[in-house]
């Protein structure tokens, strides 16, 4: 009866709440654990976390966006030039003539909600790194951000200049080494890379394109 299929639809929208929220207090935890490895402070450690979740909140929203007259779709997504952008956007004063600090080209690919996440907690975290230690950290830096596809293989180029010159190769694993090695080589069987030459670092990133778009 309708009175049945509709139990049925709530009683499956409550699992799936249950599991939605179960990830949430996982992901969280595991923002806590990383970001309490480099903190030096109490402070510096709410700080940290309260901008990650936000980055985190920023991505959700982005799933969650659909055209005017869309149907609502249990799984909505977000393309990744999209992610980017938001995540840059905050740092985009100052740069060029036009103001614009980032350079993005390449084909663009949607990104399933599973992957959302990884990628914007990845992108804050060369965004803050890129503001307190790279290009974006003075007037004139610029970032470029070049994706390309290579048979079954996404790849983007992070590229920093403008920025401090660079004396030798970063030592030690924080939470953005960390992440990213979470994130990209456990959850989307890619790879990472970094090169840090002095005028800005580079970062190439390398992942199968069918583990985006799951």
């Amino acid at each position: 009866t309708e009175r049945l299929r509709a139990q049925e639809r709530q009683n499956l929208l409550l699992r799936e709440m249950d599991h939605r929220v179960k990830n949430l207090f996982t992901l969280a935890s595991g923002v806590v654990s990383l970001s309490a490895r480099s903190a030096t402070s109490a402070e510096q450690l709410a700080k940290d976390v309260r901008e990650r979740l936000g980055a985190l909140a920023t991505a959700h929203a982005l799933t969650l966006t659909k055209p005017a007259g869309a149907e609502v779709r249990s799984e909505q997504t977000t393309t990744l030039h999209t992610l980017i952008k938001t995540i840059i956007s905050p740092y985009e004063s100052g740069g060029n003539q036009d103001g614009a600090r980032l350079t993005l080209a390449g084909p663009d690919v949607a990104l399933a909600r599973g992957v959302v996440t990884s990628f914007a907690l990845l992108l804050h975290e060369f965004a803050t790194n890129a503001a307190k230690y790279g290009a974006l950290s003075t007037s004139d830096g610029q970032l470029s951000v070049l994706c390309s596809e290579h048979g079954e293989e996404y790849h983007l180029t992070w590229e920093e200049r403008g920025g401090p010159r660079i004396a030798r190769e970063v030592d030690g694993e924080g939470f953005g080494s960390l992440l990213a090695r979470s994130a990209i080589q456990s959850q989307l069987g890619g790879s990472i890379a970094r090169e840090w030459k002095p005028e800005g670092l580079t970062i190439h990133l390398t992942v199968p394109r069918d583990r985006l778009e799951r």
